[in-house]
């Protein structure tokens, strides 16, 4: 498998995944994911969601639970390692080189779980 740290950039790549790629050979290539590339699937993955999610959340108990999709809940959980590595102690993380779209989907997901409604 070949390693591709010396090529991923805290400043324009996740620090939570990888993506892989099969080699003619039968080995693995590991390959950064840009941040806006990010940003754009786990948007691709919440709207994929939405219909579960339309039928999890009664009107009625919208104050009481919090429901939302499988495809969400990744995203979410992708967020909040990417939150972590990025806060660990010791790491030097430059000012990232984006568009914004990944902090922008960030917000308007948390702004989705704190209200259950809207994105």
């Amino acid at each position: 498998m070949t390693e591709p740290d010396a090529e991923r950039d805290p400043a324009r790549h996740l620090l939570a995944r990888l993506r892989f790629q099969r080699l003619p050979d039968g080995t693995q290539q590991r390959t950064p994911i840009p941040l806006d590339e990010a940003a754009a699937e786990f948007a691709e993955l919440i709207d994929a969601g939405r219909p579960a999610e339309a039928r999890l959340d009664p009107d009625d108990a919208r104050d009481e639970i919090a429901a939302f999709s499988r495809q969400r809940a990744k995203v979410v959980a992708t967020l909040l390692d990417e939150l972590s590595r990025r806060l660990a102690p010791g790491l030097g993380v430059a000012a990232v080189q984006g568009d914004g779209e990944l902090a922008e989907l960030a917000a308007r997901t948390a702004r989705h779980l704190r209200s259950g409604t809207g994105y």
